[in-house]
């Protein structure tokens, strides 16, 4: 009886050996999270299956070849092509009333086009505009076409140039391509113009450019 018992005893320890030595199972992360999905199986299966224009010039590939997936290309390309269009033709400037509208400062305003590309000046911004300056019928200043447009940073003191507060006033509200002429009172005149009595500065502007910075 002894010796069986002894036997026994040796079995169990070399199951016990065998069973420290077989590896135990260990947790990662990807037995808990399983990202196959996300980025695509074995099987094909993951987040591009979702994706329209992939599945369509895949079915065209491999029903009408090459050709198939192409010609969806193109048709992408027409319809991107007529958005850039309309993104133009909604920038386009459009007429303005005519109207002049007299401000509680004394600034006349007449809105020439109405532009509409881009933001409205805000202080801070890099502000490019083309003028014509008169006193009466004398022109005192003019940007030639060839010329690089007036810029200035709206809301800086002390102006420069022509700027002046009838102009930073009256460009309030513009956007890129629109045109104002503006009748500017003595009030509102760059310091050290003299204006015979009576008679406005006029700026005829035309808005180039409006931007958040030189960068």
């Amino acid at each position: 009886l002894i010796i069986p018992t002894t036997r026994i005893r040796m079995a169990d320890n070399e199951n016990s050996d065998e069973s420290s030595e077989m590896p135990q199972p260990t947790s990662t992360p990807s037995d808990r999270y399983d990202v196959s999905k996300l980025v695509g199986g074995q099987d094909g299966d993951g987040f591009n299956q979702f994706d329209p224009v992939l599945s369509a010039t895949g079915f065209m590939s491999r029903r009408f070849g090459i050709f198939g997936g192409l010609a969806i290309f193109a048709g992408l390309a027409l319809v991107e092509g007529k958005e850039i269009l309309k993104g133009f033709a909604d920038a386009t400037p459009e007429q303005g009333s005519g109207e002049t509208t007299t401000t509680a400062s004394g600034l006349k305003i007449t809105e020439i086009l109405r532009g509409k590309g881009g933001s409205t000046p805000l202080p801070g911004y890099i502000i490019g505009l083309r003028a014509t300056v008169k006193i009466g019928d004398r022109v005192i200043y003019e940007t030639n076409a060839q010329e690089k447009p007036v810029a200035f940073k709206y809301g800086q003191r002390p102006f420069q140039n022509v700027v002046c507060e009838g102009v930073e006033e009256g460009i309030r509200g513009m956007k890129v391509g629109g045109k104002r002429v503006l009748e500017v009172p003595a009030t509102l005149a760059p310091a050290g113009v003299e204006l015979p009595p009576g008679v406005p500065l006029l700026y005829e502007i035309e808005l180039t450019e409006v931007l958040s910075s030189y960068f």
